[in-house]
């Protein structure tokens, strides 16, 4: 995928606009997929898809036969400090010119009729435009978290059908406790809470929101059929950003320039340091015996019957609304977006007495179907499943137990003399064992396939007579047996994470073995040492014999 275009609306799907999608055809042989050889030009073209199934793409996605492959183009950089403000981001169409040449240029990055899409400049390292991020991208990321989420955002429900979201009379802000509170309407899913509360408390949320829709009603004014939105960031101050890009020239030859694929993590800050979530006639309970008989009780609003359907086979579409009269379908995307959530747990009023019970489904839904539909659905067809993308909020977990040897024998290197050693600081590209197949499908990297539990890695930093190397074990399931690695440069400098992570995913396409894996990439040595040690003396011992 190459880029967002324009949104337009779906004859259709009422209830579900669409957004382009410009997409190229991948060269046989291309390994580095951002570059501008890797695709056929000639051969790009557009598609569209409704705007509830935003959540699931993102430029530099691979797809193949309908299914997003593992591989994906551009690299993980890591802007810190990054300063988010009106005198640091300015937004601008891809086209605009800059410096005498077009934003995103040609020569670097072929987007098509993207070029008409909105982007945000951001000023990094003195250059007003280092870092260039599409507006649609802004939205996917920092809003459009759900698909509900994404549909009320298109159509302005924030400013227009607050109601449609949450009980407005029912939600407030308490500045002292910097709590949030929400009475959620059924529609959404707890995991919107967090986004709806940034956008309800926080002023630049809000603005940020409404100014998608309001961008677009302004050009649908001026008589234009594909509309363009704007975008701004939910914040402002200081952040690190973490996202997936390609590097770009500027027009002075000198200077280099980022263009944003995807933006996977950001420390920006939220409204709210805790956040209170209850919904419409709930029917959670008070502690046992505090409650009242159940026939005293009025029905709790019925959910959507919901099937518990893997959707890895069907097919997303929308040229065919979803049907009211078939059990629904969830697409969980796990995801640790934003930093300021990293402690903060959902919490749920405490009740002295509830009015309600569950009242189970209006009525017994057809079975689920391999076709799957974002839109809000009618009952004039029994084909299409109603489908909804929701994104989880994991958080990193603390190191597990099994790794506290580990940790033991690096202190004690760290102890003796001419070594140095500490556990190098987790991030996403060193923390777990990357995936090899899609996520719903069981596989080595995984510590636990039923709950989709990755295996955790840790790694040690050691430096000893000016030659670094670096240690790196993982997570072991019982009964498994696996070994110590001890990986360096021949010129004895620093692997990067980056580096660290393609071994990684060598690893777990050998499961485990980290034999399997040789020759490795740039002349890596790798060392393997077994866990026959009956001391952690014992450990360190053999660990300086193989540096």
């Amino acid at each position: 995928m190459d880029w967002f275009g324009g949104v337009e609306r779906n004859p259709q799907i009422p209830s579900e606009p669409k957004i382009q999608l410009i997409i190229s055809p991948v060269v046989a042989g291309a390994t580095d997929y951002a570059a501008t050889s890797a695709v056929n030009h000639e051969e790009r073209r557009s598609i569209s898809i409704g705007v509830g199934q935003l959540p699931l793409v993102t430029i530099g996605s691979l797809w193949q036969n309908r299914h997003c492959l593992v591989e994906i183009a551009g690299k993980t950089k890591t802007f810190d400090n990054l300063v988010i403000s009106p005198e640091t981001v300015r937004l601008l169409k891809s086209d605009a010119l800059v410096e005498g040449q077009s934003l995103i240029r040609k020569k670097y990055h072929q987007i098509g009729v993207g070029l008409a899409a909105n982007c945000l400049a951001i000023e990094w390292q003195g250059d007003p435009y280092g870092i260039i991020i599409p507006a649609a991208e802004i939205i996917r990321f920092y809003y459009a978290t759900s698909t509900d989420l994404a549909k009320a955002i298109f159509a302005g429900d924030f400013r227009h059908e607050l109601g449609s979201i949450v009980n407005p009379a029912e939600c407030g802000y308490f500045e002292q406790e910097r709590r949030g509170r929400l009475k959620l309407r059924k529609e959404f899913a707890d995991a919107d809470a967090y986004v709806i509360g940034r956008i309800l408390f926080s002023p630049e949320a809000f603005k940020g929101t409404a100014l998608v829709h309001d961008s677009m009603i302004k050009q649908a004014v001026q008589g234009k059929s594909r509309l363009y939105p704007e975008a701004a960031f939910p914040f402002s101050g200081k952040t690190n950003l973490r996202v997936r890009m390609k590097s770009m020239k500027a027009p002075d030859e000198e200077r280099w320039r980022f263009i944003v694929f995807a933006v996977e993590y950001c420390t920006g800050p939220f409204p709210f340091s805790a956040i209170t979530c209850d919904r419409d006639n709930s029917n959670l309970r008070p502690e046992e015996g505090h409650d009242q008989p159940d026939e005293l009780k009025a029905p709790a609003y019925p959910r959507k019957q919901q099937s518990g359907k893997d959707v890895t086979d069907g097919e997303l579409q929308s040229d065919e609304d979803a049907s009211k009269e078939v059990q629904s379908a969830v697409i969980d995307l796990p995801e640790e977006r934003f930093g300021a959530l990293a402690n903060m747990e959902l919490e749920k009023p405490e009740k002295d007495i509830c009015h309600y019970f569950n009242a189970g489904s209006v009525r017994p839904l057809a079975l689920p179907t391999d076709v799957l539909g974002t839109g809000d659905g009618n009952y004039s067809n029994d084909v299409v499943t109603p489908t909804s993308a929701e994104v989880k909020h994991v958080r990193q977990e603390a190191l597990p137990a099994s790794f506290a040897n580990f940790e033991a024998m690096v202190r004690h290197l760290d102890g003796l003399p001419g070594c140095q050693a500490r556990i190098r600081p987790r991030t996403d590209a060193i923390a777990y064992i990357p995936l090899t197949k899609p996520k719903r499908t069981w596989q080595w990297a995984y510590f636990h396939s039923g709950t989709q539990q990755r295996r955790a890695v840790i790694v040690a930093d050691i430096v000893r007579e000016g030659h670094e190397c670096n240690l790196i074990e993982f997570q072991w399931r019982e009964g498994e047996s696996f070994k110590l690695a001890m990986v360096s440069l021949p010129s004895g400098g620093k692997l990067s994470d980056e580096q660290l992570y393609l071994l990684l995913r060598m690893l777990a396409k050998q499961d485990g073995r980290w034999e399997n894996t040789k020759p490795l990439p740039g002349n890596i040595c790798l060392i393997t040492l077994k866990h026959t040690w009956p001391s952690v003396d014992a450990c360190v011992q053999a660990v300086i014999s193989k540096i």
